[in-house]
This record gives structure tokens, sequence and C-alpha cells, in this order.
């Protein structure tokens, strides 16, 4: 990006064609026509830049604030449109001098301009924030990637497991989550690494993970690759609530748009939807409908559950 002497800033042709195609392709390089090495740094670097809008999340405000904002704004428009009204024989003399009326045509010329503004213009800033809340969600299962590397050179080449949920032979009977608590307990990560920004209907871990069975020891590196943690199980929770949905639903984390995976290899993959192979990740192998008390058919089985 250029610098020049004065007080803008501006960003070179270079960087406008890649942020130009980085909208085209919703700020996912890789579907991206194929980029240089050059051409992919700059992409990353303005991924990243796009990503601190989200660095400091404003709450809703509440209904309270809501409702004296607007009887404000009412207020103020009301005494502008008081303002505006031209008064009789004021009008009468401007016209025997020569005087033109108020041209609130242009006023509302302008504000048609900005609403129009603001109806292009939000969609691309949604778009890039919800860019930004994936690669976060990113970023933290690429924190985790490295906790899991650090518990297994302590424990034998093992996944996190807490005996809590040991004894019990279903999903449906114990918070497989549980399972992660020796990665926060022993300081592998901070609790807020197993919380995806983009879920904020749930307390709790917001991840789901790889169903541990209490009689096989499971284990990081086995060198098969498949799915040991994702965003959150939308079957579970339908299914706890007693719903049933589509066995193909994405996770509500992303406002049902995809889902972040972490591998086994400890790569991250961003799926459109939840199957790697011929792989539900949502049910165990051969199910089409989650019920309580299934289990996944074997240790190479990516069932995950929360």
């Amino acid at each position: 990006m250029s610098h020049p002497r004065d007080t803008h800033f501006e960003l070179t042709p270079n960087d406008q064609r890649i942020l130009d195609d980085l909208i085209e392709a919703s700020f996912d390089i890789e579907a991206m026509e194929p980029l240089s090495d050059a051409e992919r740094q700059r992409a990353v670097a303005l991924c990243d830049l796009f990503g601190l809008l989200n660095d400091y999340p404003v709450e809703d405000a509440d209904d309270t604030l809501i409702h004296a904002t607007l009887a404000r704004i009412n207020r103020h428009d009301g005494e502008q449109m008081s303002r505006m009204k031209l008064d009789p024989d004021l009008v009468e003399t401007a016209k025997l001098r020569g005087g033109r009326r108020l041209p609130i045509p242009d006023f509302i010329s302008i504000a048609a301009v900005i609403l129009i503004a603001l109806g292009i213009g939000w969609p691309v800033f949604n778009q890039m924030r919800n860019r930004s809340v994936v690669m976060q969600c990113a970023n933290n299962m690429r924190v985790l990637v490295q906790a899991f590397n650090s518990y297994a050179a302590d424990y034998g080449n093992a996944m996190p497991a807490a005996t809590a949920g040991f004894g019990t032979s279903s999903w449906d009977q114990v918070r497989n989550i549980i399972n992660l608590r020796p990665l926060v307990e022993n300081n592998y990560c901070d609790h807020n690494h197993l919380n995806c920004p983009g879920n904020h209907d749930h307390y709790g871990s917001s991840y789901s993970y790889q169903w541990q069975p209490p009689s096989v020891k499971m284990l990081w590196d086995t060198g098969h690759t498949l799915v040991i943690l994702g965003d959150r199980n939308p079957l579970v929770d339908a299914t706890i609530s007693g719903n049933v949905v589509p066995a193909n639903s994405m996770s509500i984390n992303h406002d049902e748009r995809g889902q972040n995976v972490l591998m086994s290899d400890g790569t991250i993959r961003w799926l459109i939807e939840p199957m790697i192979g011929q792989d539900n990740i949502w049910l165990p192998k051969g199910v089409l409908i989650l019920q309580t008390g299934q289990q996944p058919a074997d240790a190479s089985d990516a069932f995950l559950v929360h």
C-alpha cells in the first residue's frame, strides 16, 4: 500500500485489484483465481486488516436506549421540519423581490442517495464482518493445534480425555466437551480458545469434539487424517430438544453458512457442508438420523459431540 506525504492513504492499483477479487470471492482466498506468492501475501494482509473490524465487538443496546434514541431522532426531525417551513408572508415577499423558494426536493434527492449508499455498503460490511468471525474461529483452532501437540507430547500421544466421562457408553448421557477440560486445567490453552466468536446462543464451549469412547484410548498422531474438532454440531442440539433437522445442516456458529474443522494433521478447513469424503461429521457412520444411544463405528469415525 502506498503512503503519500499528505494525510490521505491510497491503495496501490495491485491492492485495489486484489481487494475487488476478495469481495467477489466473499473474502475466501481459496475461492479466488490462482494467485502468485506476492498476490497471496497481499490478499492475506487485506483479510487481516479487515479482521480488525471485529476486535472490539459491541453488544446490542437495550430497549430503553433504543427508544430514547428514536425519540431524540423524532424530536430532531420535528425541529428540523419546523425550521424548514417558510412564513407565507416571507415567501410572498421573496416572490415580489424575485427570490426563489427553498429547494426541498434537493434534500430529498440527497437523502435518497444516502439510503442507496447504505443499502449497497451495509451488505459488504456485514460480509466482511462474517469473514472476520470465521478467521477468528480458525485462529482459535490454530491455538488448539498447539495445545493438542503439547498434551500428546506429555501423555504418550494421547488425546485429551477427562475421567468424568468414563463408564458412560452413550453421547447423550454425558457432556463430551468435558474431555477438553485437561487442556485448560493444565494451561495448554485458555478457556476462550474453546469458544467460537460466532456463537451467541449457548453457554459453555461452542465447539464439538470427537466422541471419546470410554473403552478406547484415542491417539493424536495415528497417520490417518480425520476431523477431531469443529464448530458446534446442530444435530446434537436438535436431538436433545426433541427435534429433527437434516443431516447436512450447517453449524449455527456461522449462521449456517459453513463450519471450521480441525484435522488430526493440524490443518484447519472450512467446510460448506458437514462432509469429509463420505463421512458426515455430525453422525456416526451409517446413521441417517441422530438418536440417543448411538455410537461411532470405530476410532476413525469423525463423530463430533459437545
